[in-house]
């Protein structure tokens, strides 16, 4: 079995130096760091050979960490996908998953190294947070957070909140963005004879893609649990494409290959989880993150050479810590430290150097405190408070040096007696920004007050509503990106209301048939929303406060799981969502009521599941409806509606207690050309082999 292990290994690393000269150094890296893991699992192995107690294999249980997990209740507004649904989804990182999430738009820049962010019901990616594990992950220079850093390979499940999560030991900036898309890990479970766990993934495919996945877990003692994973990709990304010179589908094209369009990327997450007496817990986690890719540009007409290239490296450690006084107060705290840097390289600009290279450095600290007391049987209330400090500076010549320090404080009361359910807090948000532009500091604040009500019928009939304020402040790019003198912009603002149907039953048909609907109904206005427009020329953009959007809108989401005879394990999983946001800034301009740019108005997803005891079969598609680049709602601005299939067949078997996995997969089945982003083609059809090692 080692010796398989070191032979998967080498392969792997064979076949990525072929492709790219940076891996070399983070595969040895990883092998030594792998090597050692074998050895100290060799070593155990030792020790249990010499047990001649007869044992029981139990099986595996996996228990998501309770210091940063709280039941998701049927009377909030979300989107949950389990493990066991995110191993049926053919993903190269977790914004594959997000597609398949109500009322999630994703901007994909096309390939594995394209950029992929999210968009909530038409409020844009810097409305929505993504909290990591229990502690937000944040990017004060664009607002955005790019889900391709993030591996499915250790994730337990991904969980979309709108509004906000029904929690009261969370941080308060988990409070402050209109919705909040969880992430969070698994933590591994051993029982009693069981010391160390070794789990191993490589995926080969189509445009010379690879990932190598890498996990290991130890038992160390009673109180903790270290856990290493490890994650590579690779690919060259060049696809073919058809290049069209116009918006007819009768004007010339031709058949060109993505160029420039590489793609590396390593990272690497350790994690310790300990336990003091059901009283006390702490997670700690180390994240680093490092790419090197090829940005191959818009496909405009007859430009295909860029050379422009792009480095990415995040590096973080954060804590959880959970401490219970008694049955009625607990306190907790979460704390971060992040460094981040961007190196942005093109070498075809024409100034005094030949070429622009910047730099952009990211520094933030973090820490949160929140204190709950439970004042009855069914009421409770926590106060919680976020101090964050950021800095950003660049190597350009127009370097602001900007600094915020931002306090946000939340009042949160939850009363909860199974059938009623009453969800409040008021939030309070106060910034101090400081740059080389600034005389004195620019102080900002706001209250922002949440309110939802929920009640269930009979276990299976619930219905909810809630009402959130939000506010955000401008980005350091919306201020201070590649500018003399930082405009004067005003925080943006939303109100959100929302209405909830959950419907969930366990009919007992032939084993017990489960089905689960839910529909929301929701309403959003957005003033001083911030957007970006030409100034002097295309390549030269100002940041406005743009008037009024409306967003009105439908997310309808089920599942059903049943059993046929000759052990048949069927689930079906469907969602679909209308968004109708529209721009009400100014009834006579002729942009009066279209909508906003790369929000569709239809969107959904399937997913079909079949499993038997000799393989598994899935099937996936996404459809994305009509859309437009810009608000003019006209013919020249249309991308076309397009639908993504996905198919995977699996088969999992079990030698000397080791159990494998080999799966085949056929992404964009149809082999069909679309486009997210305008000019930014999606790779056609493409196979990929999955091969999968758990060792005990």
């Amino acid at each position: 079995m080692i010796r398989l292990f070191f032979d998967w290994f080498s392969f792997v690393g064979g076949c990525s130096f072929k492709y790219s000269k940076n891996i070399s150094v983070f595969f040895k890296w990883t092998r030594h760091v792998a090597s050692l893991h074998v050895i100290v699992y060799l070593s155990l192995l030792n020790v249990n050979a010499q047990d001649t107690i007869k044992s029981i294999d139990l099986g595996e249980i996996s228990i998501i960490d309770s210091s940063i997990n709280n039941d998701f209740s049927t009377k909030q507004s979300g989107s949950l996908i389990n493990r066991g649904t995110i191993e049926k989804i053919e993903s190269s990182s977790v914004g594959d998953i997000a597609k398949f999430v109500a009322g999630v738009t994703l901007k994909d820049y096309g390939g594995i190294g394209g950029l992929k962010t999210i968009s909530v019901r038409g409020l844009g990616s810097q409305n929505t947070a993504v909290i990591y594990d229990g502690v937000s992950v944040s990017d004060q220079a664009s607002g955005q957070i790019d889900l391709s850093k993030f591996s499915t390979n250790n994730i337990s499940q991904v969980n979309l909140a709108n509004g906000q999560k029904f929690s009261l030991l969370q941080p308060a900036r988990a409070l402050a963005s209109a919705n909040v898309f969880f992430i969070e890990t698994l933590k591994p479970e051993f029982d009693s004879l069981e010391n160390i766990k070794l789990a191993i993934k490589s995926t080969y495919g189509s445009f010379n893609y690879l990932n190598f996945g890498l996990n290991t877990a130890i038992k160390l003692n009673k109180i903790w649990t270290s856990c290493l994973d490890l994650d590579i990709t690779n690919t060259l990304g060049n696809y073919p494409y058809t290049l069209r010179y116009g918006y007819n589908d009768n004007d010339s094209t031709s058949k060109e290959r993505r160029k420039n369009s590489d793609y590396f990327a390593f990272r690497g997450e350790w994690n310790a989880f300990a336990a003091w007496k059901n009283k006390t817990d702490l997670k700690l986690k180390a994240y680093y993150f490092y790419s090197d890719r090829g940005l191959p540009g818009s496909t405009t007409l007859y430009y295909q050479n860029s050379k422009q290239r792009l480095w990415d490296e995040s590096f973080f450690l954060q804590g959880v810590f959970t401490h219970h006084f008694s049955n009625k107060l607990s306190f907790r705290n979460h704390s971060k430290a992040n460094y981040s840097m961007v190196h942005y390289l093109d070498p075809n600009v024409f100034n005094i150097s030949g070429k622009q290279d910047d730099k952009y450095f990211q520094k933030e600290y973090y820490t949160n405190n929140v204190v709950m007391y439970r004042l009855g049987k069914n009421f409770s209330t926590s106060i919680t408070n976020d101090l964050v400090y950021n800095t950003m500076t660049s190597s350009q010549a127009f370097n602001a040096m900007p600094k915020r320090f931002t306090s946000l404080s939340g009042l949160v009361a939850s009363y909860n007696n199974n059938k009623f359910e009453l969800n409040a807090n008021l939030l309070h948000t106060f910034s101090s920004d400081n740059s080389i532009f600034n005389t004195s500091p620019i102080f900002n604040n706001h209250f922002s007050p949440f309110l939802s009500i929920g009640y269930t019928f009979k276990e299976t009939l619930t219905i909810s509503v809630f009402y959130k304020d939000v506010f955000r402040m401008p980005t350091f790019n919306d201020l201070y990106f590649n500018i003399i003198s930082p405009p004067t912009l005003r925080p943006e603002k939303a109100e959100q209301f929302n209405l909830h149907l959950a419907f969930a039953k366990d009919f007992g048909i032939y084993h017990s048939t489960f089905l689960n609907i839910s529909i929301d109904a929701y309403h959003n206005n957005v003033k001083d929303k911030l957007v970006a427009i030409p100034n002097k020329n295309l390549f030269i953009w100002s940041m406005i406060n743009f008037g009024k959007i409306e967003i009105n809108g439908l997310d309808f989401q089920s599942s059903i799981r049943f059993y046929l005879p000759y052990s048949l394990d069927v689930t079906l999983r469907g969602t679909y969502s209308l968004q109708m946001a529209r721009d009400k800034s100014d009834i006579l301009s002729t942009k009066y009521n279209n909508q906003i740019p790369y929000t569709p108005l239809h969107s959904g997803s399937l997913l079909l599941s079949i499993i038997h005891p000799f393989a598994e079969l899935s099937y996936s598609v996404t459809f994305v409806g009509d859309r437009y680049v810009l608000i003019e709602n006209i013919e020249r601005n249309r991308l076309k509606p397009y639908q993504d299939h996905t198919i995977m067949v699996s088969k999992t078997f079990e030698l000397k207690k080791h159990r494998f996995n080999i799966g085949l997969s056929c992404l964009n089945l149809l082999g069909k050309q679309y486009e997210v982003v305008r000019y930014y083609p999606m790779p056609l059809r493409q196979f990929r082999i999955n091969l999968k090692m758990n060792l005990k």
